[in-house]
């Protein structure tokens, strides 16, 4: 999906043996970053998928404003907010573990019972509704969308 070339593993990979460190533009200088900016990636899979903003972050049940702001890069969301907007949005695996790398926020790991749990919801398609009574019936807390009254 979004930036395939410069989210290729493998290609990465042999970039990274070369005698310079890869950036944005794929050109061996030594400063700047190899992976799109949160902006980036999220206008790239929104031009894709022809969804709307407003829509995912309503679905993902996000904050409106803090909603804009982390999807434009401006501020950092939590990592269950990736997720959230993920399953809005309906993405893959493999572009979900994109967009948690593009921000940062640590793969989804087959190893740890919740991220497998979610791994599970995503390849079966899951929404948040199924989503949030699966956890819960394995006993694993909820997305944290920062909408739960403390």
């Amino acid at each position: 999906m979004p930036h395939a070339d410069s989210l290729d593993s493998q290609r990465m990979l042999r970039m990274l043996k070369s005698d310079h460190f890869p950036t944005a533009d794929g050109e061996g200088k030594a400063s700047g970053s190899f992976l799109p900016s949160v902006k980036e990636f999220f206008d790239d899979v929104f031009r894709e998928t022809r969804l709307q903003r407003s829509d995912v972050i309503r679905k993902a049940g996000i904050s409106r404003t803090y909603g804009y702001q982390i999807m434009d890069g401006t501020r950092r969301g939590k990592r269950d907010y990736y997720i959230a907007i993920a399953f809005a949005m309906e993405l893959d695996l493999r572009t979900t573990q994109r967009l948690l790398a593009v921000t940062e926020c640590g793969s989804l790991h087959p190893l740890v019972k919740r991220d497998a749990a979610l791994i599970h919801a995503i390849h079966n398609k899951y929404d948040l509704l199924r989503l949030y009574t699966f956890l819960l019936e394995l006993e694993l807390l909820p997305l944290d969308t920062g909408t739960e009254s403390a």
